[in-house]
């Protein structure tokens, strides 16, 4: 992996949103973005662990203009990781979800696809602070889990996926989403329809199929900065390399707080897939914390459930092979430190530590206490304020 050709190619990807932004009330579209990279050293240990140079990234635009009676917003979300990360994925113990050459990629994240939302929004206000909102998007998202994690604040400063991403939040790719909601000052209600495949291994590409599954959510604003949801979706076939259907469950609270020289951001994610053999749960706590001005610090808690013959093979659990369930948790906690490095964008230089608990019965394969960490630098640059107008519910 070579770190500036990726960070040229990022600013490339992300030009179109220079586009001069027009007042919100001419009638001209008017424009934000938002983006970040993180070019990090990944050291997962223990014997199933492995070590890789790569960048997690992604860039976000929002044009608006006014639109018959309310407004409309065209949305795109990209990344660059099928260039800078491995297509068998980063390194991460105990993470699973997706494939690589036919194959059920076991500790590895896999890479993000280069499209990651390519969205219609339109927001039509009633009185008394109401809304209708309608969302279409052949590749976007559906109305089912939390805030995604490469949107979250409480997440934004840790370069690793969730290991529960596969049972909360992994629907913020999907293919053919139709949403419809109303929203009130304190209440959102959304359902939508969609395509349930997971995105195939071809990264560069849209992926396309027929609407086949559907989806809910409730999310309540009780008080300023704090949200509360509850969701739900049936999926038809989401995993190319498994026959069943899925009924996905989450609810989440997430919270943010301005302070003096910073902001305090914590997430809680219940989330579980009900599966043939009972339901597969993927449960996190977690909180960035920045202070005077340059300093954040991180961490992330986590509880997932696994099958005990994928992490002792590698390899999907084949038919006939009962299931055996096992417990996994993971204790995350890391520091950022920004530095006046360039205009164009905040830059920091940071790092994190994982450490786990497991049964003894996988420490030949994994180690008695393995130890992941990684060092990067971090960039987030684009319109000031414009995180405002990521992923919100």
């Amino acid at each position: 992996m070579r770190p500036f050709p990726i960070v040229i190619a990022l600013a490339l990807l992300a030009s179109p949103a220079r586009l001069p932004a027009a007042g919100p009330d001419s009638g001209q579209w008017a424009t934000v973005w938002h983006g970040y990279a993180f070019l990090s050293s990944n050291r997962q240990g223990g014997p199933s662990g492995s070590r890789d140079f790569e960048s997690e990234n992604h860039v976000m635009v929002v044009s608006t203009r006014p639109w018959g009676r309310g407004a409309l917003s065209l949305l795109g979300t990209f990344t660059i990781e099928p260039a800078t990360v491995r297509p068998e994925g980063s390194p991460e113990l105990f993470q699973r979800g997706e494939t690589y050459n036919g194959l059920l990629l076991v500790d590895r994240q896999h890479p993000h696809d280069l499209f990651v939302q390519l969205a219609a929004r339109w927001v039509r206000p009633f009185s008394g602070g109401r809304a209708f909102v309608a969302y279409v998007s052949p590749w976007g998202e559906p109305a089912v889990g939390p805030t995604a994690y490469p949107h979250r604040r409480s997440s934004s400063e840790n370069p690793t996926a969730p290991l529960a991403h596969h049972n909360q939040d992994s629907t913020h790719i999907s293919a053919d989403v139709l949403t419809l909601g109303v929203r009130g000052t304190k209440v959102i209600l959304e359902g939508s329809v969609f395509h349930g495949g997971e995105p195939d291994e071809n990264r560069w590409d849209i992926d396309q199929g027929r609407i086949d599954s559907y989806a809910g959510r409730v999310t309540v604003h009780p008080v300023p900065g704090l949200s509360i949801q509850v969701s739900a979706a049936r999926r038809e076939h989401p995993e190319t390399i498994e026959d069943t259907d899925q009924t996905r469950q989450t609810a989440s609270v997430e919270y943010e707080r301005a302070t003096p020289g910073g902001f305090v951001a914590a997430t809680l994610i219940l989330g579980r897939n009900l599966l043939p053999e009972g339901p597969e749960w993927g449960n996190l706590l977690e909180a960035t914390w920045k202070f005077r001005a340059a300093n954040f610090v991180y961490t992330r808690v986590e509880s997932v459930d696994r099958d005990r013959f994928e992490l002792l093979n590698k390899r999907q659990r084949p038919a006939g092979v009962p299931p055996e369930r096992t417990s996994v948790q993971a204790a995350t906690a890391g520091y950022v430190r920004d530095l006046p490095l360039l205009k164009e964008a905040e830059t920091g230089i940071g790092a994190g530590v994982t450490v786990y608990r497991f049964e003894s019965g996988l420490d030949g394969i994994y180690g008695r206490r393995p130890i992941s960490w990684q060092v990067f630098m971090r960039f987030r640059f684009g319109t000031p304020g414009a995180a405002d107008h990521q992923h919100v519910h």
